[in-house]
């Protein structure tokens, strides 16, 4: 065997395989035992002309059995074990060999393994957008090549979760209706007409048919004067119309509920047509929400499209200044980009001290330490090496420690040096005539500026205020911030001044004293405060340049604007803003009524409140749509309403109140929210995905899973996260680009992972939650970790309704409960 391995080798005219002449069954490698079969050599499935063969059988032991020269080699194996073939194919041109184990099946006991059958495609067939609950679906067997349903009988079972026998099946297909998202088990025992048998194993989870046949009512939304799925550009001013461009169902079978929110996520404007008038006013990243329902089946799906708004009158059009500054900032561009391409290490860059360059610029950063740069990471381009060093592609850095970049540019596919054919003026030179930089949309310098140009785009270019994952596309191109491209337009004060807005009182009540005070690591700073409805009117200010804490008592509930304006000792001011979103105080034992308002002609409300523990209590019927409710303990309810009207057409409301235990400690809502596991298990799973991010990698790729899993429980709801920082002592990030401060920051430990957070602080996503953090060895860190702009409360699901239900106060006045509405 040996001989004829090494004095032959593998040609394409003699290349096929060892097969029986007469495998109905699938069963390349066996054959019962004591039964006459016939190997053959061929390429799928014909011989190959002009061969000669030299066949061998050897039993387990290595034992020679039987040998044969013609094309079919007839044998007949005599025990249950594996054999092994050998073949010598001989033509003009030389010879090959081959071999192949086969195995003797024992007709009183056969088992072919799954892999073995069929080349291992032998399976239960599995579909890909899954099964859906309450719709009988046929299971089959996935055909592969060769397998024919009569020559095999069939024994199907199916299993609940429990492992409680459901159905069974003899046919080779086998009809099974799912009726509860659980894990079902469904077996198979498939006997060949030889008695083989082989057992197969699936397990299937049935999915909602909501979900099931999204695809129904999938698409994108686009203008009237651009329908196409390229994102939605608009420029300020400028009137447009949106549509729902349907890839599934007829856009026409859909309902449609719109609604508009500025760059601050404040509403500015809803619809129920079908297409969605708008006009932007400024510029600025809207965010428009779409609910698509179809009527047929009440199965909806939820869309957030994310509405670029360009404008033409950028304060860089007239201020003579602004090209100066883009001419420093460019400066210190090339210079850091040229140390790169000349050897000098990114720890090196970071480790050195500031240049001319960066200190030119100095005066126009807006928002860091303005000592150095910081978190400087140069990007190279793999394999494309010159004096041994790859190409420079781009670089990003930050004026901040605290934060991953505020500069990211791309210089085109790749920049080197060589010192004996370039000088480093030439090299200057070729980094800057690969840099763009567009300030048509700079509007401030606190949100980022866009450039973006492609290679091929025919001198085509964009400039916009847009989310970093546009940059993958651009060849040349930056993302800025904290840079004044319009000095004298703003006040840039030296050191800067940086810090948010904090409230510790968690949530925000009416009627209790809520102290306001300005983090900060500025020293000697005066403050001035003011409090504004939503609609930008103020309705209390503090005395100017007060250092004590400010104190305001709410009367109503609503969305508040709280505003600082903090000022050095030059006199030298900046102002920050914090929406406030304030609640009633409810306590337990005191009773609340509500009152449903609407247009339609109601006969008949049916009223109930729902505990924690899914327990109803206080139902009530009446005609006139109020309800009295007197919550016994602290904690979460659903109230609950059924409204009949003229049609005796049934239509369902809830609305969600937090009771607070007003003569002792309040109760978070986590406590009881079935919801919180869920949401604090994917916060979980995020974190400890963002601590493994190797350096120089973009977070919002590596975690992109993560991010999105838990984007919908988020503030923003956007599927990135920003100002990244992982040290050996802390993981920290925020969901927007431009807040003043992180949105998370745990402690790490050096014996143990973050396994979880208490969360016993948490009584809303708005205000800043300090939390224990607790590590997988047992241990745990009682300070420096908090949450903020994450919902670990979320409403369940509900239906949307016309009408609004609100909460009449103890004295008889009513008012709309801001922010509780639910429509249909």
């Amino acid at each position: 065997m040996a001989s004829f391995a090494q004095e032959c080798t593998d040609s394409w005219n003699r290349r096929g395989e060892i097969y029986f002449t007469n495998d109905v069954y699938g069963d390349p490698r066996g054959t019962l035992i004591n039964t006459a079969v016939n190997l053959t050599y061929g390429s799928y499935g014909s011989p190959i002309s002009g061969l000669t063969y030299e066949w061998n059988l050897y039993d387990a032991n290595g034992t020679f059995v039987k040998s044969g020269n013609t094309i079919n080699f007839p044998i007949m194996l005599t025990r249950a074990e594996n054999y092994k073939v050998t073949i010598k194919v001989t033509n003009s041109q030389g010879c090959s060999y081959y071999e192949k184990t086969i195995t003797g099946r024992d007709p009183n006991a056969c088992i072919v393994p799954a892999e073995d059958r069929f080349q291992g495609s032998f399976d239960i067939e599995t579909y890909w957008r899954g099964i859906p609950l309450h719709v009988e679906t046929p299971m089959v067997l996935s055909n592969p090549i060769g397998y024919n349903a009569a020559n095999f009988t069939f024994l199907w079972k199916l299993y609940n979760a429990a492992g409680t026998l459901i159905t069974t099946g003899t046919q080779s297909t086998f009809p099974v209706t799912f009726t509860s998202i659980e894990e079902y088990r469904i077996e198979l025992e498939a006997k060949d007409l030889r008695g083989c048998i082989t057992n197969l194993t699936q397990l299937i989870t049935p999915i909602e048919p909501c979900i099931y046949n999204s695809e129904e009512r999938s698409g994108y939304i686009a203008t009237d004067k651009s329908p196409y799925d390229n994102g939605l550009e608009i420029y300020a001013n400028e009137s447009n119309n949106l549509s729902f461009y349907s890839y599934g169902k007829p856009a026409e079978d859909f309902t449609y509920k719109w609604e508009l929110f500025n760059p601050k996520g404040i509403s500015i404007g809803t619809s129920e047509e079908a297409s969605f008038p708008m006009t932007l006013p400024s510029g600025g990243e809207y965010e428009l929400h779409l609910k698509i329902t179809d009527p047929s089946n009440g199965c909806e799906t939820d869309m957030v499209q994310g509405i670029v708004c360009l404008i033409t009158d950028s304060c860089t059009n007239d201020n003579p200044k602004s090209q100066k500054v883009k001419a420093l900032y460019e400066d210190l561009l090339v210079n850091l980009i040229s140390r790169s391409i000349q050897g000098e290490t990114d720890a090196q860059i970071n480790a050195s001290a500031p240049t001319a360059e960066f200190i030119a610029l100095k005066p126009y950063i807006t928002n860091g330490r303005k000592d150095k740069i910081y978190n400087y990471v140069s990007t190279s381009r793999k394999y494309t090496e010159v004096s041994g060093r790859e190409k420079i592609v781009g670089a990003r850095f930050s004026f901040s420690p605290d934060r991953e970049y505020d500069v990211d540019a791309v210089i085109g596919w790749g920049i080197g040096y060589d010192s004996k054919k370039t000088t480093i003026e030439q090299l200057k030179k070729t980094i800057r005539d690969s840099i763009y930089t567009d300030l048509g949309q700079y509007m401030t310098s606190e949100q980022f500026i866009t450039s973006c140009k492609s290679r091929y785009s025919g001198g085509g270019k964009m400039s916009k205020k847009k989310d970093g994952s546009d940059l993958e596309y651009c060849d040349f191109g930056s993302q800025i911030r904290h840079i004044d491209f319009c000095p004298g337009t703003g006040v840039t004060c030296d050191p800067a001044i940086i810090g948010f807005i904090d409230n510790r009182s968690q949530t925000v009540f009416t009627h209790e004293d809520v102290p306001f005070k300005f983090t900060t690591t500025a020293t000697n700073l005066t403050y001035s405060w003011a409090v504004a409805l939503e609609s930008g009117e103020i309705i209390n200010t503090s005395d100017p340049d007060i250092t004590v804490p400010y104190i305001y008592k709410f009367k109503y509930e609503g969305t508040y604007f709280v505003t600082v304006t903090a000022k050095d000792p030059t006199g030298c001011s900046k102002t920050f803003s914090r929406l406030i979103s304030v609640r009633d105080t409810h306590c337990e034992n005191t009773p609340y009524t509500f009152k449903f308002e609407t247009a339609d002609t109601i006969l008949n409300y049916e009223w109930k409140a729902i505990d924690t523990l899914g327990q109803t209590i206080n139902p009530q019927t009446n005609t006139t749509g109020t309800y009295t409710f007197t919550p016994p303990t602290a904690g979460n309810y659903e109230i609950r309403l059924a409204t009949t009207n003229a049609e005796n057409c049934v239509t369902l409301f809830s609305k969600y109140v937090q009771i607070t235990s007003c003569n002792g400690n309040p109760v978070s809502c986590t406590q009881n929210s079935p919801m919180t596991p869920k949401v604090h298990s994917l916060f979980i799973a995020l974190i400890n995905k963002l601590v493994t991010t190797p350096n120089g990698t973009d977070v919002n790729r590596y975690a992109r899973n993560e991010i999105i899993a838990l984007a919908s429980y988020t503030s923003t709801s956007r599927t990135r996260i920003f100002n990244f920082v992982n040290t050996n002592a802390a993981v920290s990030f925020s969901f927007t680009q431009n807040g003043a401060s992180n949105d998370v920051s745990l402690p790490k430990s050096a014996s143990g992972t973050i396994s979880g957070i208490d969360l016993s602080k948490y009584f809303g996503s708005q205000q800043i939650t300090e939390v224990i953090t607790n590590y997988s060895d047992g241990s745990n860190n009682p300070a420096g970790g908090f949450v903020r702009n994450i919902d670990f409360c979320p409403a369940a699901d509900c239906l949307p309704a016309i009408g609004q239900m609100t909460i009449i106060p103890s004295n008889g006045a009513s008012k709309s409960s801001t922010g509780n509405r639910s429509k249909i």
